[in-house]
């Protein structure tokens, strides 16, 4: 919205995904759980992914609503929907990482290209201080200060010198993958 608030883009966005997940529920009627497991990456997840370093959001209650969507397809991959089962468990089980962990990685990686020149976005605004780190800009609001910039240079002073120097993309996105962030 012109406040920023991506609410409403991440109530469309979850609604779009439960919608194909529940089509994926109907017609794909399996026991093989690495088939149901295609269908969920492959349809649903990138509809909660597109584009999230833009509008990824801070407010818990969003955080949570994505969430909710990756719980529901661990429940049908898993075929388990008893209230006394951990989604949690199951989320591990199936060796997903949670999607705000993924939407910061890609924040850092639309980040490093940022930084590196590989994109057309202008980061000369970017003021750099000691080492490989950045001055974190002024926000007068929660919406601003949790925008692309901030949030991902907060993401990046975070990171280990070792990580933030690599030279090649290839090689800081599997390094950025079996670090936690």
């Amino acid at each position: 919205s012109n406040n920023l608030n991506w609410a409403s883009h991440i109530n469309n966005i979850t609604s779009k995904a439960n919608n194909t997940l529940r089509f994926i529920k109907r017609n794909v009627r399996t026991e093989n759980k690495q088939v149901k497991e295609t269908a969920y990456k492959t349809y649903v997840r990138p509809q909660v992914e597109y584009c999230s370093t833009v509008w990824s959001p801070w407010q818990k209650y969003l955080i949570n609503k994505l969430e909710m969507v990756q719980r529901s397809a661990a429940r049908y991959i898993l075929n388990d929907y008893s209230y006394t089962s951990s989604v949690s468990n199951m989320i591990n089980t199936l060796n997903w990482k949670p999607l705000e962990y993924r939407r910061n990685q890609a924040t850092l990686v639309m980040f490093y290209k940022i930084r590196n020149e590989l994109v057309a976005v202008d980061h000369h605004h970017l003021i750099p201080t000691r080492n490989l780190n950045f001055l974190i800009p002024h926000s007068k609001t929660n919406y601003h200060a949790n925008s692309f910039f901030p949030r991902s240079i907060r993401l990046w002073n975070s990171l280990p010198m070792h990580i933030q120097s690599i030279p090649n993309l290839q090689t800081f996105v599997s390094r950025l993958d079996s670090h936690t962030l």
